[in-house]
This record gives C-alpha cells, sequence and structure tokens, in this order.
C-alpha cells in the first residue's frame, strides 16, 4: 500500500513540475512589466556575476601584460577601451575587476544576512535580559563611524592574501591568488573587506530583523503552536523564520549596492586590493586621476562600471522591497 501511495506522490509531482516552472516564467514575465526598472537590476547583477566567473576567457589579454610603447593609447581595434600609462589593456582590466566586485558584495550580503538573523533572531525571539545585553552592544557597534572602522579592519589585516583564508593572521594555507586569474583564487584577496562589511552591515541588519521577530512571536498561530506543545525550535524554523526572510531579502540587495560602492571607496583611497590586481575604485585613482586630463575613457570607463552597478542593484532592492512587502503591495 506504502508504495502505490509512493508512486501516486512521484506521478504527481512528475506532473506538476511544468507548471510549477510555467508559474515561475509568468511571475518572473509580470515583475518585469511592473518593475522594469527592477528587472533592469536583475539583469545587471546576473550580467556581473557571468562576467566575473569567465573574466579570463573574456578578456582579451592578461590584466598584468605590459606594452610600455603603447602607454595612454585611445580605444582602438586592438585595445577597445585603450590602455592605461603602462600600456595595460583598460578592457582586460575593468573585465577582470568585476571578479572583486561580485566577491564583496555577494559575500558581504551574505555574511551580514546570516549574522543578522543570528543576532536579530535570538536577540527579539528570546527577549528579556539577553536582549537589554545584545542591544546595548548593538547601539555601541552602530554608533561607530563605519568608514573609519572599515579602514581600521582592512589597514590592520591587509588585502594580500596571505593567511589563513586571506585573513592575514594563522597559518598561511590553502589556495594562493597568485596561482591563477580564476573568481575562486581572487576570492582569498576579497575575505577581509568582506568580513569588514558584513560586521558593519550587520549592525544596523540586526535591529530589523529584531523588530520583525519581535512582531511575529506575538502572533496567534504562534501561540497556537505553542500552546500544542511545539518547541522554540520547530517555532522558529517553521514559523518565524519563513516570515522574516523575505525582509531579510530585501536587505540584502538593497546592501548590495552599499557593498560595492564601500569597496570601491576604500579602493579608491588604497586601502582596498592592492596592485597589480585591478579592481575599478584602484583604476580611477592610479589610472584616471592622475592622466585623466586628455585621457577620460581611463575615468569614463571604471567610473561608468561602479555607476550602472550601483544603480542596477539599488533598482534591483527598491522592486524587491515593493513586491515582497505587504504594505508596500499595489502602490
Amino acid at each position: 500500500m506504502a508504495t502505490r501511495e509512493e508512486a501516486l506522490i512521484v506521478e504527481a509531482d512528475e506532473k506538476s513540475a511544468p507548471s510549477r516552472w510555467w508559474g515561475w516564467l509568468a511571475a518572473t514575465a509580470h515583475f518585469c512589466r511592473r518593475k522594469p526598472l527592477g528587472a533592469f537590476g536583475g539583469f545587471v547583477l546576473l550580467a556581473v556575476v557571468v562576467v566575473a566567473v569567465f573574466s579570463p576567457w573574456i578578456a582579451t589579454e592578461p590584466y598584468e601584460r605590459l606594452h610600455l610603447g603603447e602607454g595612454l593609447m585611445g580605444p582602438s581595434s586592438d585595445h577597445w577601451f585603450g590602455t592605461n600609462q603602462l600600456g595595460q589593456d583598460v578592457f582586460s582590466r575593468a573585465v577582470i575587476g568585476t571578479q572583486i566586485t561580485v566577491l564583496v558584495g555577494l559575500g558581504t550580503v551574505i555574511f551580514a544576512a546570516i549574522l543578522s538573523l543570528v543576532i536579530g533572531g535570538l536577540s527579539g525571539y528570546i527577549g528579556g535580559r539577553l536582549d537589554m545585553i545584545v542591544q546595548r552592544v548593538v547601539d555601541v557597534w552602530i554608533a561607530m563611524p563605519a568608514l573609519f572602522l572599515l579602514l581600521t579592519v582592512v589597514a590592520v589585516l591587509g588585502t594580500g592574501g596571505d593567511g589563513f583564508l586571506g585573513i592575514g593572521r594563522g597559518p598561511d594555507i590553502g589556495l594562493k591568488p597568485s596561482d591563477g586569474d580564476w573568481i575562486w583564487y581572487t576570492f582569498f584577496r576579497s575575505t577581509v573587506v568582506i568580513f569588514a562589511l558584513g560586521i558593519i552591515l550587520a549592525g544596523y541588519g540586526s535591529r530589523v530583523i529584531r523588530s520583525a521577530v519581535l512582531a511575529l512571536r506575538e502572533n496567534v498561530y504562534v501561540e497556537a503552536a505553542r500552546g500544542l506543545g511545539a518547541t522554540d525550535t520547530r517555532i522558529v524554523l517553521r514559523y518565524i523564520l519563513p516570515n522574516v526572510m523575505p525582509i531579510l531579502i530585501i536587505l540584502a540587495t538593497l546592501n548590495l549596492g552599499i557593498a560595492v560602492l564601500a569597496e570601491a571607496t576604500i579602493s579608491f583611497l588604497g586601502f582596498g586590493v592592492q596592485a597589480p590586481f585591478p579592481t575599478w575604485g584602484q583604476m580611477l585613482a592610479k589610472e584616471g586621476r592622475p592622466h585623466g586630463a586628455g585621457h577620460e575613457y581611463l575615468m569614463v570607463v571604471p567610473g561608468l562600471a561602479i555607476f550602472v552597478s550601483v544603480y542596477a542593484f539599488n533598482m534591483l532592492g527598491d522592486a524587491l522591497r515593493d513586491v515582497l512587502d505587504p504594505r508596500l503591495r499595489g502602490t
């Protein structure tokens, strides 16, 4: 009998699979019609991720290759976006630079989301003295100037990719950034920036998650589950967490643009990933600013890349907030 029921369940799942795919496609098409700027942001995010993953193939030549006799040449068929003062191809360096943008952007929002969920969720659900102590720590946490805290952490730990997981401390084991140009080698150059930015953004995110959990734990269905003998673990996993996830997704997408802009800022100031590995902020500071007069493409290429990415990610975050927040639906 059990075998017969299992067979019926499998058959029903197989029949419903195409309808689920059509449902996803219809929902995506509806989102694109309602929120065209949000759809543009999602497309840019997908494009940047694809370029970052396959950047060694897309780049026309190695980013560190020198052409000393071809320095500061304008765009041409050989160098689509021109060359910098050392004759390095600007297009190849901009393409390779997308790796840091993707790693820092996505890595920061994931780390900040997990940290916000743990701190805000436990503080809001348990409450009492724990909530009071945690919130006082968070008060001090978010009172620190974000930029100075970020620069301090990055300067102390370094961004050379040395040490355990590239944090500049501990045993120097694991993949080395010098072993290749693929994105999994570059990850160890960006771990310090991800760690610092994630900690900064998690302080603000934990407040939002705590407020949501405080409201959810007082709902009737949570009280009913508790009255029926459900454990705290089951209540959190079955009732609290699913209702917090839309808020967490909104926070993550809104923080994505902040993380990309913050990474470009510290790279421009000279505290980010160090040369010769290129980042968009570093290209603005070391190539565009000293030689921009008469060679505006050196500023336009990385500056436009930063602008389009941050704008698109912010539009995606705003669109997802409008769609996922029940108070904003239909407005």
